[in-house]
Order: structure tokens, then C-alpha cells, then sequence
């Protein structure tokens, strides 16, 4: 904030509220990430504010309802392992959602005066939740795939639910911990680093994970796609889900890849906690939050297209066959199916 003047005498009252708006201050700066001087920028940015925080604010309400709702959905899903999985990725999502809207709607950015310390934290802490969430439901939908391909992708121990889960809530702790240790203790601000650092290489790995296996996926399909009977109607429908498929495999590999990347940027940058400036500047600081609250959005509907084109509801309402190449009926996942299998071995 600017610092005070005055000329002459200050009056009690005015040394008063000196003294609490100094107080308010101090407590909003115990955390070392700068942010704009909320006074002014928010004059700055007038109406395009308020749609920022009540915009993205209602749009992830929408995407929590919707979670909830798949995670009733989904508990028609033929095989029970797949079902799991879905619902752990749903309640994630939901969980992110959540921890975003209760976030813009309570104090966005804990940009308001009249926070608490305790209010501070909490929305901090549900902040950094909420990001750890949403990357846990994005390495789950990677795991759902890999599985349902059979698509081997990094070492067999790596590639199971308990151990994801276990990374998640392994990063919570730190992640409240880290919060209330800087909090209380600023110089402790590397925390918070390695927090931030850890998050976003995760995530670039994880989709990474999505890029590959999305060529992997695209391959065995174009050679597949030689044998199939072009007059099967469940092939041809099959094969236009599983193009689609591919296509949003891909755009959730570019997109992760972009989030992560600038989530790195911020962490090391003049957003980062070693940044030598005690405020961000106004505008390039609403870009940048702009740019990843759309990131996230955009990222969770792929998440929950990708989850709708599952692989295996392309065949669910199909015959079972013993052989590839013994019914023209045969639809194309299964060819797919096949096909890596006899790639791996």
C-alpha cells in the first residue's frame, strides 16, 4: 500500500486508523508470493474484476455439480475396477471445484482488507488443495486409459490408484503444513518453492504420459484400421470415438504442458516467492490468472470428454469374441486391443 503522510498534527482518530490499516497491511503481506496493491488495481481493472471472480467463480460451481453428478453416472460402468477409478477422479474434480469457487466467491485472491489471519489461511490452504486435486484427477484419467488399452507406460508400480492417492494426499500435508509454516515463519518461504516446483513437475510428467500414449493409441489404430470391415456399422462407430479420443488425448497433453509450464514460470519468476518486489504489477498479474483459471477449466472438461469416450463403452453393447479375426462383427477396440497386445509380447 502507499505509504501514509500527513502535514501537521495527526488527529487521534486518524492515528488510530492509521495504526489498524498498517496492522491489516502487515497481516496481508505475512505471505511472501507479491500481489497487485489491491486498492488501486482493482480500480484499475473496474468491471473486467468482477467478471473474472463471479465468471470463474459460477463456472466452477457447474464443474462441481457435474462431478457430483458422474459420480453417481458412473456407477453403472461395467467393471468394477474402472468404477473406482472413475469415482476417485470425480470426487478429485469435485474437490478442485470446490476449493476454486469457495475461493472467488469468499475473498478471491484475498484481495479484501476485512481478512482474518484464520480466513487467510484457510483460503491458502484450500487454494493449494484444490490445485493438487485437480492434478491428481488428470493422473488418474491417464492411469484409466493406460489400463483399459493395456498401454504399458513407465515402471508396473507406478501404474495403480493406491499409489496416485497416496501422492495426493502425501502433497496436502506438506502443502498445509508448508502454508502454515510460512505463514508464521516467512524466511521458511523455499517451502513453499519446493511445493510449487514439485506440483509442476508432475503434472509436465503426467502429460507427457497423455502424449504418448495418445501416439501409441493413434498407431496400432492406423494399422488396425486395415483389417476392419468397412461395412460394420459398430466399427465405423467405434472408430470415429476413438479418433476423438485421440484428438482430446492430445489436447490435454498441449494444454498440461502450457499450465505446468507457466506454473513453473510463476513459482521462479517475479510471481514467485523470491521475486525482490513487494507488489506484482496490476495487469500482467490479472493476465496470468486469467490465463490459468481458463487453463484449469478447459482441462477438466477434457478430463471429463475423455472419461465419456472411455475406451471400453465402445464396446460394452457388443458381443464377446475369442478371436480377432473370426466375426466381421468385431468391432474396432478390440482390433486395437489386440494389436498392442501382440506389439508387447
Amino acid at each position: 500500500m502507499s505509504s501514509w503522510r500527513f502535514t501537521g498534527s495527526p488527529k487521534a482518530d486518524d492515528t488510530a486508523s492509521t495504526v489498524k490499516n498498517s496492522s491489516i497491511n502487515n497481516a496481508k503481506h505475512t505471505w511472501p508470493e507479491p500481489s497487485p496493491e489491491w486498492s488501486s488495481a482493482i480500480g484499475e481493472w473496474g468491471w473486467i474484476w468482477f467478471a473474472h471472480i463471479y465468471g470463474f467463480g459460477s463456472l466452477f460451481v457447474l464443474m462441481t455439480l457435474y462431478a457430483f453428478a458422474s459420480l453417481y453416472r458412473f456407477r453403472k460402468t461395467l467393471f468394477a475396477k474402472q468404477k473406482v477409478h472413475l469415482r476417485v477422479m470425480n470426487f478429485a474434480l469435485m474437490t478442485a471445484g470446490f476449493g476454486r469457487c469457495l475461493a472467488l466467491f469468499w475473498d478471491p485472491y484475498a484481495s479484501r482488507e476485512s481478512t482474518s489471519v484464520i480466513q487467510n489461511i484457510v483460503l491458502l490452504t484450500s487454494w493449494g488443495i484444490a490445485t493438487a486435486c485437480m492434478t491428481s484427477a488428470f493422473s488418474i484419467m491417464l492411469l484409466i486409459f493406460l489400463e483399459t488399452t493395456q498401454t504399458k507406460l513407465g515402471p508396473p508400480k507406478l501404474r495403480n490408484l493406491p499409489l496416485l492417492v497416496s501422492i495426493t494426499v502425501a502433497n496436502i500435508v506438506y502443502l498445509i503444513l508448508s502454508d502454515l509454516v510460512v505463514w508464521f515463519y516467512r524466511k521458511a518461504k523455499v517451502m513453499i518453492f519446493v511445493c510449487h516446483v514439485t506440483l509442476a513437475i508432475w503434472g509436465l510428467a503426467i502429460f507427457v504420459g497423455y502424449f504418448v500414449a495418445s501416439v501409441r493409441m493413434w498407431r496400432n489404430l492406423g494399422s488396425t484400421l486395415q483389417s476392419r470391415n468397412s461395412n460394420n456399422q459398430y466399427s465405423i462407430r467405434d472408430v470415429k470415438k476413438l479418433k476423438r479420443l485421440f484428438v482430446f488425448m492430445s489436447a490435454a497433453s498441449i494444454f498440461g504442458v502450457f499450465i505446468f509450464s507457466v506454473s513453473l514460470y510463476t513459482s521462479i519468476g517475479e510471481f514467485g516467492v523470491f521475486s525482490s518486489e513487494s507488489y506484482a504489477k496490476s495487469w500482467p498479474w490479472f493476465v496470468m490468472q486469467t490465463t490459468m483459471r481458463m487453463m484449469e477449466l478447459l482441462l477438466s472438461i477434457l478430463i471429463f470428454l475423455i472419461a465419456v469416450n472411455n475406451p471400453r463403452k465402445c464396446n460394452q453393447t457388443l458381443p464377446s469374441l475369442s478371436s480377432r479375426f473370426t466375426a466381421t462383427a468385431q468391432n474396432t477396440f478390440e482390433l486395437v486391443e489386440s494389436q498392442m497386445e501382440a506389439q508387447q509380447n
